[in-house]
């Protein structure tokens, strides 16, 4: 086994991931957030039809709710813990990632004729040291811009007195 690079742990070495300029991106994010508005908008009207709150505070909390949920799964894939869950898992139960199994070019593995051990911990180390990944930080930003838009909304619903 070669020698892991300077500065990381043997079995993390980084697989660069290839990631499109982020003008191209942005039209992609711009389209899912609007899709996002759109839900929260629908949902908030379900809850202000469903319930005796006023249209601004079931907005409101709609989005407030959307925005929260943004913020944890962005925070969580962003922030390598998917990865460090499940290397925990596979740490206590020994289990192994099949992700990496090269069914390719090995023969045995495709016949189904032998398991590869692989070190358990090596995903939990891969999960303390996450790579870049923008979609999760565009997916915080946007739950903050839900948060925010939210937030307007609560406060337009007590202006008005609804």
């Amino acid at each position: 086994m070669p020698a892991a690079p300077p500065g990381t742990l043997p079995g993390m070495e980084a697989m660069p991931i290839p990631v499109e300029p982020l003008r191209e991106r942005m039209r992609g994010y711009l389209a899912v957030f609007a899709m996002g508005v759109g839900a929260a908008v629908v949902i908030g009207s379900i809850v202000w039809l469903a319930t005796s709150a006023g249209f601004a505070e079931a907005l409101g909390y709609t989005f407030l709710g959307l925005g929260t949920l943004l913020l944890l799964t962005g925070g969580a894939r962003g922030g390598g813990y998917s990865n460090l869950g499940i290397g925990a898992v596979e740490a206590v139960f020994g289990g192994r990632n099949r992700a990496q199994d090269d069914y390719v070019s090995d023969e045995e593995l495709r016949r189904g004729e032998v398991m590869k051990k692989r070190d358990p911990m090596a995903r939990l180390r891969r999960g303390l040291r996450p790579q870049a990944n923008p979609t999760a930080f565009w997916q915080v930003i946007a739950g903050f811009l839900y948060i925010a838009i939210g937030v307007v909304a609560m406060l337009l619903g007590e202006g008005s007195g609804s």
